[in-house]
């Protein structure tokens, strides 16, 4: 999500026993004290994520504390700073590199102001347009001037987006996260969010495109039976696409039909084939128009900013955006109410900081969340990392800023560990936009750096996991368990999250596990950020058939299987 900064700036609205006991990898990112990133970037090496999103001219010292292998957007275009090359402090690249940190830089990709371009009449063709062809205002984002969202279907408007990614290309960049790719359908306030927005003329002969290939035998007849068209307005397939004189214009289609002000009316025969666009997702099941044709165009954009950095740079750029897109190398999930993911009888959807009466609720579970989360995005993206992070200005970024700072402590001990318990990765947040308190400021950052550093040191039985088959049992109430197996070995581990919460963790003891493996294994380990080191737990096996005893479990465990 994004949305508008105190000082109007734009803020985007988190075997396996021996690899356990290596010493700790270091990031890929860069050679120390080269200044340069070393070798080829891979996401799938990242363990530790941060966030801090800073404007494009300044910097936080924070992440060289915290020493995270990426933030996943350290400098953002987010206002109407960051068109030129003079604009940013690309110095601090050096800086992050020379500590092992990935550099992200990032931006908006759907909002756009008068002073971005060098006309009225430029900033009108690179807005989005409702059914009616007027440009859609977005005053709910509270700017003093007018903002509106970029019309991605508009090649014009693609053009001056990656020109301002590939200054941050130019600049030494590791990588580019971009924000609501697929803001530009919501109508906005205006229309009550109701999906008025994305019908301009470069749309229009897409969806004729669209609709031609979808239904090349339809006759005349056949555009009218199906969905009530009339003789003069018809997909013809021997005119121009682009022609809505000639062809066919959907936007004359709704107005006779009574649908301009609500275009996805559930009365529209038509509204099925032109979708419903899901802001920050791209569902790879959604064949409408807007998502198939949003797909193509993410993917052209994707291909010519990575092509832009081998063909300058000789280098592979990391992608990321988001949301669940896909063709990035990592996708980054701002939590946020209003989400449509796993929808609530309330609307809100999946509540990622559960509290109670302003306190955080650490009995609640989010492991079916995070798993969903999972598996759409393997849909979506195939096997590439998810980080999530909380996103604001929301109410969970008030609510965590809110908890006392040893609940905010438990926060990520319960459910930063869980994300990774369900193979994702929480982004430990260190900075807003938004004048919200940094880590420092809310002492947090002293913690995140020492947490941070068992995650570091174990990053090996983080990575490449998918969830296991196998059903586990735990004989505790309260305990979250998960069977992770790591693709390409084959390891597994067990994940304990323990839920028993009363502001503050209730330790529990003897907490027994089964699960039946194809093998059983040759030892187990368990090691855990609540204490150094590792220990030996009692642990029986037979046919496959594990039992293991955690003699104490406080907030998080991890028992390696080797």
């Amino acid at each position: 999500m994004s949305r508008r900064s105190g000082t109007g700036r734009w803020a985007p609205c988190a075997a396996v026993l021996a690899l356990a006991l290596l010493p700790p990898v270091q990031p890929t990112a860069a050679a120390a004290g080269s200044g340069e990133p070393a070798g080829r970037l891979q996401a799938a090496d990242f363990a530790v994520f941060g966030f801090s999103q800073s404007e494009v001219d300044e910097e936080d010292p924070q992440v060289y504390e915290l020493v995270p292998d990426v933030t996943i957007r350290a400098i953002g275009k987010w206002s109407t700073s960051g068109d030129e090359a003079a604009d940013y402090d690309f110095t601090q690249i050096r800086r992050y590199h020379a500590r092992g940190i990935a550099f992200m830089g990032s931006g908006a990709a759907s909002v756009i102001f008068p002073h971005d371009f060098a006309s009225p009449e430029i900033f009108d063709d690179m807005s989005t347009r409702d059914a009616e062809n007027n440009p859609v205002p977005h005053d709910e984002f509270g700017f003093p001037t007018p903002a509106r969202r970029g019309n991605i279907f508009n090649p014009r408007y693609r053009d001056y987006l990656l020109g301002w990614a590939k200054i941050q290309i130019d600049g030494g960049v590791d990588g580019i996260n971009l924000d609501e790719v697929n803001a530009g359908f919501s109508g906005g306030q205006k229309y009550g969010f109701n999906g008025n927005e994305g019908f301009d003329d470069h749309a229009l002969a897409d969806f004729n495109r669209y609709l031609l290939a979808k239904y090349p035998a339809h006759t005349a007849a056949d555009w009218r039976s199906r969905f009530g068209m009339t003789d003069d307005n018809l997909p013809r397939a021997d005119v121009p696409a682009d022609d809505l004189g000639r062809n066919f214009n959907y936007r004359d289609y709704l107005r006779s039909n009574g649908w301009h002000l609500d275009p996805l009316n559930s009365g529209n025969p038509m509204a099925a084939e032109w979708g419903r666009v899901t802001a920050n997702r791209m569902y790879a099941d959604d064949h409408s128009f807007t998502a198939s044709y949003l797909r193509r165009y993410w993917k052209e954009m994707v291909d010519e900013l990575r092509g832009y950095a081998r063909r300058t740079g000789r280098r592979h750029l990391l992608v990321s955006s988001n949301g669940l897109l896909p063709y990035v190398d990592f996708n980054s999930v701002g939590m946020y109410p209003w989400n449509p993911d796993e929808q609530t009888p309330d609307f809100r959807g999946a509540d990622y900081v559960p509290v109670v009466d302003g306190h955080l609720d650490g009995a609640r579970s989010l492991q079916a969340n995070y798993r969903y989360l999972k598996e759409k995005n393997r849909e979506i993206a195939g096997d590439v990392p998810v980080a999530v992070f909380i996103d604001w200005p929301s109410d969970m970024m008030t609510d965590y800023q809110n908890l006392p700072v040893a609940e905010k402590r438990d926060y990520w001990q319960i459910f930063g560990a869980e994300a990774y318990a369900n193979g994702l990765f929480p982004s430990f947040h260190l900075k807003d936009t938004v004048g919200g308190p940094t880590a420092e400021q809310a002492g947090m950052l002293d913690f995140f750096r020492a947490y941070a550093g068992f995650y570091r040191a174990h990053r090996a039985l983080f990575r490449d996991n998918d969830h296991g088959p196998q059903g586990v049992r735990v004989g505790v109430a309260g305990v979250a368990v998960s069977l992770l197996v790591q693709r390409g070995t084959g390891n597994r581990t067990l994940h304990l999250v323990n839920h028993n919460y009363d502001r503050g963790i209730v330790p529990q003891t003897g907490v027994g596990v089964r699960v039946d493996l194809p093998s059983c294994p040759r030892r187990i380990t368990l090691v855990s950020p609540d204490f150094a080191g590792s220990r030996a737990p009692a642990w029986s096996c037979r046919h496959g058939r594990l039992s293991v005893t955690v003699d104490r479990l406080d907030h998080y465990g991890v028992l390696a299987l080797g």
